[in-house]
This record gives C-alpha cells, sequence and structure tokens, in this order.
C-alpha cells in the first residue's frame, strides 16, 4: 500500500544508517524527485559536477507522474503506466523499484516541498503588524509544512537505512513571478541573517528525523526571498518557469549533498 505516514520504528543512530564504502569502491549516490532533477542532470551535462570516486543516477518522474511514486514494502514504485514509463526513460535499469540498500547515499530534491511555502511567509511576517506569527505558530507551520508532504516523509524511511539529504525547492525565479504578487507575498528587505535562522530551524528538524537539509546556497538568493535570474532555467517554453532551475544551481546543490556525504564516509 501507499506510505501515508511514516512506519513505526525506532530511530536509526547516525552511526547505523552510515553505510562505508570499501577502500577503492565508488560512492553509489542517487538522485530522486520530480521535475526538479532536471537542474542536476544539466550540471551533469554541462560537466558541472564534481564526481571523483562517484558513481550518479537519477530516479524520479514529472509532473503528475510523480504523483504515481509510492514507498511500498519499503521501495518506491510507479503505480500508474505513465509513472513506470517515465522510470524507463530517466532509469531503465531500475524502473521496476527504488529501494534504500542499492545506494550509498540520496539527495531529495523539489518532491513537492517548496521553500516558499514556509520560509517567505515567515519572512514576511512582522512584529507588530496585522496577523503576526508567533514562534508557537512558526513551529506548527514548519511541522506540517515537513510532515504534510508525503515524499519528506518517505526521505524519512530512507534516512533510516542510508545518507538522506533533502533539498527543497527554491524560492521563484526574480523577473517572472509578477510584481504584483512579489509586493503580496515577499518580504523584499529580508536579510541573510533572517534566512539563516529560518534554516538553521529547519535544519534542526530534519536533523531529527536523521535527514541533512541542503538548504537554498545563499549566493542564489535575491530581494529577500527570490532566486537570482541567473540560477533560472532557460529551457521553460516561453521563458515563463518561476520555479525550475538550470545547471549551475544544480551543481551548487549536489556538490554539496556529495561533499557531506563523502565526510560521513571517512
Amino acid at each position: 500500500m501507499p506510505l501515508d505516514k511514516p512506519s513505526a520504528g525506532k530511530k536509526a543512530s547516525k552511526s547505523s544508517k552510515t553505510n562505508k564504502t570499501s577502500p577503492g569502491r565508488n560512492l553509489r549516490f542517487c538522485v530522486f524527485g520530480d521535475s526538479h532533477i532536471a537542474c542536476v542532470k544539466h550540471a551533469l551535462d554541462e560537466g558541472l559536477l564534481d564526481l571523483e570516486g562517484v558513481e550518479l543516477e537519477f530516479w524520479g518522474a514529472p509532473g503528475p507522474q510523480f504523483r504515481d511514486l509510492h514507498l511500498e514494502d519499503g521501495r518506491f514504485v510507479g503505480t500508474s503506466a505513465a509513472a513506470r514509463d517515465s522510470l524507463a526513460k530517466i532509469n531503465p535499469a531500475r524502473s521496476a523499484g527504488l529501494e534504500p540498500q542499492a545506494f550509498d547515499g540520496f539527495l531529495f530534491i523539489g518532491c513537492r516541498l517548496r521553500a516558499s511555502d514556509f520560509l517567505v511567509p515567515v519572512l514576511a511576517s512582522q512584529p507588530g503588524a496585522l496577523g503576526y506569527l508567533s514562534q508557537a505558530v512558526r513551529d506548527l507551520m514548519l511541522v506540517r509544512w515537513l510532515e504534510g508532504c508525503r515524499w519528506y516523509r518517505a526521505a524519512h524511511e530512507f534516512a533510516k537505512q542510508r545518507p538522506v539529504f533533502f533539498s527543497p525547492a527554491g524560492f521563484l525565479n526574480d523577473g517572472i513571478v509578477s510584481e504584483d504578487e512579489v509586493a503580496r507575498t515577499v518580504n523584499t528587505e529580508a536579510t541573510e541573517a533572517e534566512r539563516d535562522m529560518l534554516w538553521d530551524q529547519i535544519a534542526k528538524a530534519m536533523d531529527e528525523d536523521n535527514i541533512q537539509l541542503i538548504r537554498q546556497p545563499e549566493e542564489t538568493v535575491t530581494r529577500g526571498g527570490l532566486t537570482r535570474a541567473a540560477f533560472a532555467t532557460s529551457l521553460g517554453d516561453q521563458g515563463d518557469d518561476s520555479v525550475h532551475k538550470n545547471g549551475v544551481y544544480g551543481a551548487l546543490i549536489l556538490n554539496q549533498a556529495l561533499g557531506a556525504l563523502r565526510a560521513v564516509q571517512k
């Protein structure tokens, strides 16, 4: 049956989930996600990744097909013909399913967990303003943001057996989001220190689930809570993609995750 809630079980210790590689063997690393895995694929195609000693694979599906990926008996499977067709194109050798034991580590990227859904409204809430969010409300928002994402709960399950890194979908792309929407939703004066405080809160919550946060690199952020246009994808049909990122962004994310994985493998 599809995973609706994480199965009960003792939380694995950091050391118990780290699968140390044998001397001389490459690290096997999998990028899992929805259409956001494309930015890492672009980085690979553009030669921007540090893959020394790493065997990299991708697993996932775009758009509606991603909703048909479910955790069954501890492994991801496609539950529709369309999802299985997508998997066959992305990773034909593993289209039947994805199990944690197949890799030394995983990067979950995007996966319907959007930075803009938590950080942007919290950054926009200013003391003294109407509707100011108290710390108690912010804490509850964080729990709901994480636990309300089925694929985050699945990442928690994988993290019981292997190192898992999670990169939420980055802020919306500047220059494509309308200025009316920016004015309504984004605190364009939010500072790096304010963002760091929220990222730290997210990292702490994820760490309790044995997941390591890969936060949006600060050099990609502009105007308080948007992604710089230089890191936006240029592959949209009309140049109007406010969500997806390019290979330079993907390289920053994956190299950060691989660096962290190498550190725990030492």
